[in-house]
């Protein structure tokens, strides 16, 4: 798959994601821990493994999108550089700090 796909691919699930219910300013509790932000994938490849918690969000009950990419970039002033993205979208229910129940869609990129 080409980075050029991947991106259209993420800017069409931001964009259904977009169709959710908006923000309410209740904001939701991470995954408890230090090391929260979780990268679901194999072991072997350096990833936490399958059965980890890709929405980065605590209490949540949705559907997260979840890309990984990888390549080459150059900057305005010719230096290349590696790139290497994780770029998260979700949106469903979860629990806020405040212990209310709301829904909500996020991005994390």
């Amino acid at each position: 798959m080409t980075i050029r796909r991947v991106i259209w691919s993420m800017v069409g699930v931001v964009t259904l994601a977009g169709t959710g219910v908006a923000f309410d300013g209740a904001m939701p509790v991470p995954v408890p821990g230090a090391d929260h932000i979780f990268a679901p994938g194999p072991r072997s490849l350096g990833f936490s493994g399958l059965q980890v918690n890709p929405s980065s969000i605590g209490d949540f009950n949705g559907v997260v999108a979840l890309a990984y990419v990888k390549g080459h970039a150059t900057a305005t002033d010719v230096h290349r550089f590696d790139m290497a993205n994780d770029m998260r979208v979700m949106t469903g229910t979860y629990l806020a700090a405040d212990g209310t129940r709301h829904v909500g869609s996020f991005a994390f990129i």
